[in-house]
């Protein structure tokens, strides 16, 4: 076996990217966050709506109203949270104030917002894939399902979402039905939306995962990474593809079933913000998407955030503001 310094720092370089998903794991944990400051007048919130029962337990949504609605006219944006597919939960979008201002201008710009809790991957490997997408796409047709009772425009659906969030939001629009079976109580609706919005969020899950790794080079990673690190992708990988390290093909084949990038002939407007430091989901994911999409003259608007790591950490105020303003024209354009 080739020990050499050089292949080490190469495997290092190319399993680095999964410690920093053990950070994320710390994200969304506590308790909400005030909101009543980010409504509008007449503005008001409904929370832990059970949207699905699944073997796993209930799965919940909360809803952040913009008005007392009078008729069925009001616009929706599916909120999907981060936290490395593993952790997190729906109050991800009261937390970082960057996150709040996007949520206090949809809310003052007449949107409704539905953030929701979806199945996550575990130690016990009880939740595989794809039963996490089946629930995002499962809460958009709720939406849509409830319309009447909520006053929302079943028509004017748009997904978004954060890191693995993000992720399950594209695949969520992009992505066929079939690929994803729900409850059988939603399935005379679809999760068709009219757009999707990207924050930082993974396009490749063969990349993301490194899937083409070999149990070799696996080994030799044992050397200089923690095993916590290496179990979290063998668990995640396993989610993902149901297939052991020894087959790395057919692990990559899942992977791709599971991409954003795979479904890009079936996009729908996309606007991203990714950080161009991230060394978490590398802000190439982002790239590939971006040239895919135009190169088949699809819409999507993508915006940088220079010198920013995953979750933005330092973002300043006027970066903040000028994601939440372009959100907004973002989402009157296209929804």
């Amino acid at each position: 076996m080739n020990n050499s310094p050089s292949r080490k720092r190469i495997v290092r370089s190319r399993l680095t990217i999964l410690l920093f998903l053990i950070c994320l794991g710390t994200i969304c944990q506590a308790k909400k966050e005030n909101v009543s400051s980010l409504l509008p007048p007449g503005g008001y919130t409904i929370e832990n709506i059970v949207y699905k029962n699944t073997i796993q337990g209930a799965q919940k949504l909360d809803i952040y109203l913009p008005h007392s609605q009078t008729s069925a006219n009001t616009p929706v944006v599916v909120f999907i949270h981060g936290g490395s597919w593993m952790h997190g939960n729906k109050e991800e979008i009261t937390k970082k104030e960057w996150i709040r201002l996007m949520l206090k201008n949809m809310l003052h710009a007449g949107y409704a917002v539905v953030s929701i809790d979806y199945r996550l991957v575990n130690d016990s490997i009880t939740v595989v894939y794809p039963a996490p997408l089946a629930d995002c796409k499962d809460a958009v047709k709720w939406v849509k399902a409830n319309a009447l009772l909520y006053h929302f425009d079943s028509n004017r659906i748009a997904v978004m979402g954060t890191s693995a969030g993000a992720h399950l939001a594209l695949m969520t629009a992009y992505a066929p039905d079939g690929i994803a079976p729900g409850n059988q109580s939603l399935q005379s609706y679809d999760s068709r939306v009219k757009c999707v919005v990207d924050i930082y969020g993974p396009t490749d899950m063969s990349k993301i995962l490194r899937s083409r790794l070999s149990p070799i080079a696996v080994s030799m990673a044992s050397l200089a990474f923690k095993q916590k690190v290496l179990d979290m992708r063998s668990i995640l990988l396993w989610s993902f593809t149901g297939e052991s390290g020894s087959h790395p093909g057919k692990r990559t084949e899942k992977c791709l079933l599971y991409s954003p990038m795979t479904y890009v002939r079936d996009a729908v407007p996309t606007i991203v913000f990714h950080g161009t430091k991230d060394t978490v989901v590398p802000f190439s994911h982002t790239a590939w998407l971006q040239q895919a999409m135009t190169a088949q003259g699809l819409p999507i608007e993508v915006h940088p955030i220079e010198n920013e790591d995953h979750t933005f950490p330092t973002i300043t105020a006027s970066q903040s503001e000028a994601m939440a303003k372009s959100l907004i024209l973002f989402l009157n354009s296209h929804l």
